[in-house]
């Protein structure tokens, strides 16, 4: 059995979050899809380097 990776289960529910609304944003013609994949793995790396940061000491 999996011991439980609270954030792990955060990342993954901000990227849902967010990704909904990129997709919303998609279907509103607000941005292009090329805008939304973009804006996407920019905000991949923000989340990574923050999860990663949050590792280290203070």
């Amino acid at each position: 059995m999996r011991e439980r990776d609270p954030k792990a289960e955060w990342a993954t529910h901000l990227a849902r979050a967010v990704a909904e609304e990129i997709r919303s944003g998609v279907r509103s013609g607000v941005l292009t899809v090329g805008e939304a994949e973009e804006l996407l793995a920019r905000i991949r790396v923000v989340v990574d380097q923050a999860l990663d940061r949050s590792a280290l000491p203070a």
